[in-house]
């Protein structure tokens, strides 16, 4: 019993669970003796007892009289900022300014619940703020994005010098301690020394990992100097520099390259019988003459090397966790999310405020309006017409302000379904799949699909848009297939249908599966020379209008007049040979959540 439960305590603290927990508890240390100068630490963690867990043992680690302030989600510019106090002005007679957000939390904390969702514009308001020297406050980040693509914004992502990963981390593991001794004759971490050569491994490491920043490098350099004082060292060692890499930058050595070499060091020869064989490892192989010469130095390979080599090697793991440098080149509109971005929209979340109305019967907004009245109030009572009864607020039209709303339109994936030829069954059969796949995950989204099925003379609207995955699989049931192949009338329907999203204020993407053999003109006849040129037609009508179009070749064998169509139309051409619902469903879903210019 004793061998059993020493193996199962050392099987609990070697959990990875346990691992990422415990560099959490690292990261607070770090936090609380580094101050403001770190940025802050972004916390990717779901909500939840371990995300609770953490917190509060961050507000242990700081100073009861350390303001805290928390971010609402309705956070506007002028509550970051600052500005006018309206009714402290109006009852005094004089301009009266409010604290913002940001002078409260000065010399403290801002926790930024939902930070994957806080605007660009909040963002870089917030790290100007931590830029200068007289305002800086420390940032505690709540990242709870469930897709790649969600991240913060890239200009406060790029000020927070410690990540903390708590996926891995359960309930459990949070009872674990860490092992970093107490802070009593711990040195002063601005005297701790970094070697360039250390410096220089930092630079070439974080550049093969993609973060090329200096604000990062800066991060790194302070978290290694950090870690060397609560180490109760006074120059940074290797360890200090692996330790910045894991805390700043989420790498840490990929697990399935490390089984491989324990394997390799199960199966190796005692070392008895290999003793003979080898040369000892504290001393180098013999020369021609049989002389041994003497060891000039430790033949062990550096581990900071090793994470160099590995970095190189694209083998280190956690980089799609924090990866600040690849997101800050990505753009912020999204596609996938909710449709093209719509601003200056009726309704939405605001995001500023304007001069001039954003649409024709649009109502002032008050608040707004009476900020940019209240500073010319003196002026304009001294240049009033004295015969007037003088008013409490003297507002002219140019200190109308309206606000700005911004709001995301649902995309719909609009199916142009080749139901003609032999062919006809299989195709619809992955066709309904790839449809019901599509609805289960744009469900949340908010996004719809249609179906538009062509053959015969002519082409239907199958399934309208919608977001219900009953009436889909309803419609779907009964959908019939063969005959000839009339293209021009589906990419007619289809316009129609993307057209009328258009106008309601969706986003429309529009999927063609075809094999490119269309034999059937407008009017139903068959006359395939007719059909090629009103298919050219039609094609020149999709480029015209810019409509997001995907055409997807079924055929079993690839051919030439697809890639041709695609070109017409101006679409993404992918070939599936052998086409599934889940093939069909990923390359739409793909295409439905890449980035916008």
């Amino acid at each position: 019993m004793p061998n059993g439960a020493a193996a199962l305590t050392a099987a609990i603290s070697t959990h990875p669970g346990v691992t990422y927990w415990r560099d959490a508890l690292l990261a607070i240390r770090i936090a609380a003796l580094g101050g403001n100068a770190i940025g802050g630490i972004w916390v990717k963690a779901r909500a939840g007892g371990t995300r609770e867990a953490f917190l509060e043992r961050l507000r242990a680690a700081y100073p009861a009289t350390c303001p805290w302030v928390r971010l609402p989600a309705t956070a506007t510019p002028d509550t970051l900022r600052g500005g006018i106090d309206l009714s402290a002005s109006a009852a005094a007679g004089r301009l009266v300014a409010q604290r913002g957000l940001l002078a409260k939390a000065q010399g403290g904390v801002l926790l930024i619940p939902m930070s994957e969702r806080l605007e660009p514009a909040a963002g870089a308001i917030i790290a100007g703020c931590m830029d200068r020297a007289q305002d800086r406050f420390t940032v505690i980040a709540l990242d709870e994005s469930a897709e790649p693509e969600e991240s913060l914004p890239p200009a406060l992502a790029n000020r927070l010098g410690l990540h903390v990963d708590l996926g891995p981390v359960s309930w459990r593991d949070t009872e674990a301690a860490d092992d970093v001794p107490e802070a009593a004759g711990m040195p002063d971490w601005r005297r701790c020394v970094l070697e360039d050569s250390l410096l220089r491994l930092l630079a070439k490491t974080a550049d093969s990992a993609g973060h090329r920043s200096l604000p990062v490098l800066r991060h790194l350099a302070l978290v290694a100097r950090v870690h060397a004082a609560l180490m109760r060292r006074e120059r940074a060692t290797t360890e200090d520099v692996l330790a910045a890499l894991r805390l700043c930058l989420g790498l840490r050595p990929d697990p399935q390259q490390e089984q491989p070499q324990q394997e390799q060091s199960q199966q190796a020869p005692p070392p008895e019988q290999t003793q003979q064989a080898q040369p000892s490892p504290d001393r180098p192989p013999p020369t021609e003459d049989g002389t041994e010469t003497e060891p000039t130095g430790p033949s062990d390979i550096d581990p900071a090397s090793e994470w160099l080599s590995e970095a190189e090697a694209g083998s280190i793991d956690g980089l799609p966790a924090f990866g600040v440098a690849e997101r800050s080149a990505a753009p912020r509109s999204r596609v996938g999310k909710a449709g093209a971005l719509q601003k200056n929209a009726r309704r939405g979340r605001p995001f500023g405020t304007t001069a001039s109305p954003p649409y024709p019967d649009a109502r002032p907004d008050l608040m707004a309006t009476l900020r940019t009245a209240a500073p010319w109030q003196r002026l304009r009572r001294l240049h009033r017409d004295a015969t007037l009864a003088a008013p409490r607020l003297l507002i002219r039209p140019e200190d109308f302000r309206y606000r700005r709303l911004r709001h995301a339109a649902p995309s719909t994936a609009i199916f142009l379904v080749d139901a003609s030829g032999s062919t006809a069954l299989e195709r619809l059969g992955e066709t309904k799949g790839a449809i019901e796949q599509l609805l289960a995950r744009c469900y949340v989204r908010r996004d719809e699909v249609a179906l538009v099925a062509f053959r015969g003379t002519g082409a239907s609207i199958i399934l309208p848009p919608t977001r219900s995955l009953t009436l889909a699989k309803r419609t779907l049931s009964g959908l019939p297939g063969g005959g000839p192949t009339p293209l021009v009338s589906g990419l007619d329907t289809g316009f129609g249908l993307a057209q009328s999203v258009r106008r309601q204020g969706g986003t429309p993407i529009l999927v063609l599966l075809t094999d490119g053999s269309g034999n059937i003109a407008r009017d139903g006849s068959p006359n395939r020379a007719l059909a090629r040129e009103q298919l050219g037609q039609a094609a020149a009508l999709y480029r015209g209008h810019r409509l997001k179009t995907i055409c997807i070749d079924i055929a079993r064998r690839p051919r030439e007049q697809v890639a041709a169509l695609a070109a017409d139309l101006g679409a993404d051409h992918h070939v599936l040979r052998h086409a599934s619902a889940a093939a069909l469903s990923d390359v739409v879903y793909a295409s439905m959540s890449e980035s916008q210019p």
